[in-house]
């Protein structure tokens, strides 16, 4: 019996399985943050960038608690390793 078979998917199946099956191997990846003084920090727009989303969107994610952010004078500004595990945790 051959195993082999051609199976026609969308691009969008394929983007979609691909993801699935890194968000599996990764989330049994211990996640460990580097140390404060090393960390890149990010303004509001190099983060929505980042994650591809709007600097709005950005915003409603901090408001909503499911993003840290940090600053002063409403300027947030975001470490780079909290968006990566965001990026990581999200579906």
């Amino acid at each position: 019996m051959n195993d082999n078979a051609l199976i026609l998917i969308s691009n969008q199946q394929l983007f979609e399985l691909i993801t699935q099956a890194l968000i599996g191997v990764l989330k049994d990846v211990p996640y460990t943050s580097p140390s404060q003084q090393n960390e890149e920090l990010l303004t509001r727009n190099e983060a929505a960038e980042m994650l591809n989303v709007t600097p709005t969107t950005l915003t409603k994610y901090v408001k909503q608690g499911r993003l840290k952010a940090g600053g002063a004078d409403r300027k947030y500004l975001f470490m780079k390793s909290d968006l990566l595990k965001f990026m990581f945790n999200r579906k």
